[in-house]
């Protein structure tokens, strides 16, 4: 018990430095003000689809099969994790990349004749 209480207590300080070393290498990489905003709410999905999904399809899968075998879940998630950490990974806006149509329109004084 005693053993994972420390475990416990080093482990949580892991979430919140991760969160705050996304942070600092979006902005150093990127070097706008809302690049490490965005690579937090990145980072985040990650807690939220494994919250969501992975602990009841593991007690489900330990249920129906066992809890050994169920453990096997949350490893092959891991990988494909990854695997797909680079898809998350900051891409140039898309907007005016010659995909969209010009809609500028002053319709105040001086509206160059519209």
């Amino acid at each position: 018990m005693l053993g994972f209480t420390l475990l416990g207590l080093g482990l949580c300080v892991l979430v919140p430095q991760t969160f705050a070393a996304a942070g600092r290498l979006a902005e150093e990489r990127d070097g706008r003000p809302g690049a490490s905003d965005a690579a937090v709410a990145r980072l985040n999905v990650f807690n939220y689809v494994g919250f969501l999904i992975g602990s009841p399809l593991v007690g489900a899968l330990g249920d129906a099969w066992s809890y050994r075998g169920a453990m096997l879940v949350p490893m092959v998630l891991v990988l494909v994790t990854v695997v797909y950490a680079r898809s998350f990974e900051a891409r140039p806006d898309r907007y005016g990349g010659g995909h969209e149509r010009p809609r500028t329109a002053d319709v105040g004084r001086g509206s160059n004749g519209l």
